[in-house]
């Protein structure tokens, strides 16, 4: 299968959402989640978080099926940022949606969110550090993400969300740093409980 044959970002949006009647299944929420999965405290198989975007089909998907190459899609910005947060953070850059040019990213915040809740413990130690002033751009455009920092008042959240959709292309990178090393030990354990593991 050749790059030239996979979805490109706007055909698998119009796969997902459609008529738009679906308002999480999008690109934006999609690059919330692989973010959340990429730069996060903990490492998540392909399968797993793939299964909230196209279910358990993805999984047993014929090769050059419609699922398959939409799974197939999806890994291709999934590797994109994870090549750019190692390689060239400054460069990476959320897919947020944009309605008659204003920035949207309540889309993309909940797609990061779920990404956060496939691995709340791991989080857990995240949002109750210090760095979780780091992560107030994202927090503060999510409803529970707000809920999470209660000791900032309202009207401070309010104007940390009306700059987030160019503050978030800073949080991201800043996560993938401060989670390296989590991230590293979580890998060698999940790799370590495979039962493919030679």
């Amino acid at each position: 299968m050749t790059q030239q044959s996979l979805f490109s970002y706007e055909e698998v949006d119009l796969i997902l959402r459609g008529e738009g009647n679906n308002d999480f299944v999008g690109m934006s929420a999609i690059d919330g989640l692989i973010a959340a999965v990429v730069a996060g405290p903990a490492f998540i198989e392909r399968d797993e978080w793939l299964r909230p975007i196209i279910g358990d089909r993805a999984i047993a998907a014929a090769p050059g099926s419609q699922t398959h190459l939409l799974a197939q899609s999806i890994m291709r910005r999934h590797d994109e940022v994870a090549e750019t947060l190692a390689h060239r953070p400054e460069a990476y850059l959320p897919m947020f949606m944009q309605d008659e040019g204003t920035i949207i990213a309540e889309q993309w915040t909940i797609g990061f969110m779920l990404g956060v809740g496939l691995r709340a413990k791991a989080w857990d130690k995240i949002m109750l550090s210090s760095f979780r002033q780091t992560l107030a751009p994202i927090l503060s455009v999510h409803l529970v993400g707000r809920r999470m920092m209660p000791d900032v008042p309202e009207p401070e959240l309010d104007q940390i969300a009306a700059t987030a959709p160019g503050e978030i292309a800073k949080v991201v990178p800043a996560l993938y740093r401060h989670c390296a090393d989590r991230r590293t030990s979580s890998r060698r354990l999940a790799k370590s409980r495979s039962p493919h593991r030679r």
